[in-house]
């Protein structure tokens, strides 16, 4: 059976539970400059069960100051039609407000610009080509992930 051009690549979930809370002490540590190029955290509070989430997160800064993540796992349901959410940036925690993209061709061409300047291991994919991915070729890891976009408030 042909390999799909790309497939995810994230550690299972089992892995993630054991990771997270360790990337969250490092990335609110004074050791947080080693991960800050590459991290955040991001807080948001539960609609329904009003449990807080803190989640690591991939950080993609867009150009007008506001941050690009993806957000993976049931925690990003919290976002639909916008969120107030805290995050932890470069060892400081801000108010901001995270809106979850729901379109789909958006969301896609989203993904593949990350992919585009930070390559597979920023969206912990693996590429099965020897090509520029194309926006089509995205499309299946929104089935697990999704876009968010989160601005800050303070």
């Amino acid at each position: 059976m042909e390999q799909p051009p790309v497939q995810d690549a994230e550690p299972g979930g089992n892995v993630l539970k054991m990771v997270n809370p360790v990337m969250g002490v490092l990335l609110r540590s004074p050791l947080h400059r080693m991960l800050d190029k590459d991290l955040m955290l991001v807080k948001v509070t539960g609609r329904k069960t009003g449990r807080v989430y803190t989640i690591p997160v991939g950080r993609h800064e867009s150009d007008d100051g506001s941050f690009v993540l993806m957000a993976g796992g049931r925690w990003r349901h919290n976002l639909r039609g916008g969120a107030e959410v805290r995050v932890h940036v470069d060892g400081r925690e801000h108010a901001a407000h995270a809106i979850l993209e729901e379109d789909p061709d958006r969301a896609a061409e989203a993904l593949k610009q990350i992919y585009d300047q930070g390559g597979a291991r920023a969206l912990a994919v693996k590429v099965n080509v020897d090509r520029p991915l194309t926006v089509d070729e995205m499309r299946p890891l929104l089935a697990s992930r999704a876009i968010a976009y989160v601005k800050l408030t303070d």
